[in-house]
């Protein structure tokens, strides 16, 4: 086994770890049903994201952490999440970059999970104890410093 070493094959662990999520019983139906993700669009979209965290390659623009507010992910989403990830790259490779592959998704589930949770503490509990994450706003259409602005940091 190699080590990850092209887009070609940054091309492979996203294809592969998406087609995972999606047969996930729990992360699927996040992905397929609540966000309606247009996978054609969103893939190679991520292997740019991807592309640019292990070989710096500028390619990708955006801002991910938005996106993901307004879906119900719960704390135990994280684990999954990273546990696919980190099968999928060693069903593939091994060596240096592999490893900081699976570092690198272990570090953005770590950020996601303290950032939603600050947002979820900073918004009013629904009848039914659930979080409330509605959709960010624009920033230009906030106030100085709303408290939901800490979703975008």
């Amino acid at each position: 086994m190699r080590d990850i070493e092209n887009d070609d094959d940054i091309r492979t662990l996203v294809y592969d770890f998406y087609d995972r999520i999606q047969e996930e019983e729990r992360l699927g139906p996040i992905f397929n049903e609540v966000a309606n993700i247009d996978w054609d669009h969103h893939l190679p979209r991520m292997v740019d994201f991807w592309s640019n965290l292990l070989f710096q390659t500028g390619r990708f623009k955006g801002r991910p952490m938005q996106k993901h507010f307004p879906l119900p992910i719960r704390k135990s989403d994280f684990p999954r999440w990273v546990n696919l990830f980190h099968r999928t790259v060693d069903d593939h490779f091994e060596g240096s970059r592999a490893t900081h592959a699976k570092r690198m998704a272990s570090q953005i589930a770590g950020t996601f999970a303290v950032r939603m949770a600050m947002a979820d503490a900073l918004e009013p509990e629904a009848d039914s104890g659930e979080s409330v994450r509605p959709e960010t706003s624009d920033a230009s259409s906030s106030s100085p410093m709303d408290p939901s602005d800490l979703r975008r940091l």
